[in-house]
């Protein structure tokens, strides 16, 4: 893991803020709630899905809702049931429960906003409850990216949510954490890279990935899984 050292230094209180406004008006459509949340990609109707139901935001408010006192069992039950009624998916629901972790986050600074260090301190007392749901309805890559994918359209939104995570180093904080909780592993993150590097930097919602901290943590990352390869290989040879 990247020494707690280098975590504590970059999320000083003297990161400059990033202006959001500019990257909300020009978000992706695919990445923004809007009414057509029951169309497809080719924008036919999605069966067994209800007309004008955001799923993503459904989710996310099942989770809001959701008392933590109470098992997260039965979360993830509620989640699979509307998941069935409205032929969601699983990428679906995690999606929404992960604007809804971060908005939790969130709730805990209502008069100020928090800098990246304190972000992340918050966001790692909230998944000691929340990251067991993740490991039930991530079922593989997809399921990673959707989680990447619903901090990215927070990014490029508006109000508290997207100041935050637009401030550096703050969204590569997340994502190390959630790496580090085993939510999110290599495959999906090199996966969602890849996707944006194709993108270039004029796509809005590429502008966390070509983000400084998250280059670095992106090359530390690869370095970390070549090394591990390496040394299986090694082991295996011994074997032999």
């Amino acid at each position: 893991d990247v020494p707690d050292q280098e975590l504590e230094l970059l999320g000083s209180d003297d990161d400059d803020d990033m202006g959001m406004d500019d990257w909300a008006d020009d978000a992706n459509v695919d990445y923004m709630h809007t009414d057509a949340t029951h169309l497809d990609e080719d924008g036919m109707q999605i069966t067994g899905r209800q007309k004008g139901v955001d799923v993503v935001q459904e989710l996310r408010d099942i989770c809001l809702e959701h008392e933590t006192s109470s098992p997260v069992e039965n979360l993830r039950i509620e989640l699979n049931s509307f998941k069935f009624s409205q032929n969601a998916t699983y990428s679906d629901c995690c999606k929404g429960a992960m604007m809804a972790v971060m908005d939790k986050v969130l709730e805990e600074y209502p008069d100020s906003v928090p800098t990246p260090g304190k972000l992340v301190a918050s966001l790692k007392k909230t998944l000691e409850y929340w990251q067991q749901l993740f490991h039930s309805i991530c079922m593989g890559s997809e399921e990673e990216k959707a989680i990447i994918h619903a901090l990215e359209t927070m990014a490029i939104g508006s109000g508290k949510a997207a100041e935050v995570l637009g401030k550096e180093p703050a969204f590569r904080f997340v994502l190390q954490t959630l790496h580090d909780k085993e939510i999110v592993n290599e495959v999906a993150i090199f996966e969602w890279a890849g996707e944006r590097k194709e993108e270039g930097q004029d796509a809005p919602r590429s502008m966390l990935f070509w983000q400084k901290p998250t280059q670095d943590f992106l090359e530390w990352l690869e370095e970390s899984s070549d090394e591990d390869s390496s040394s299986d290989g090694s082991d295996d040879e011994d074997s032999d």
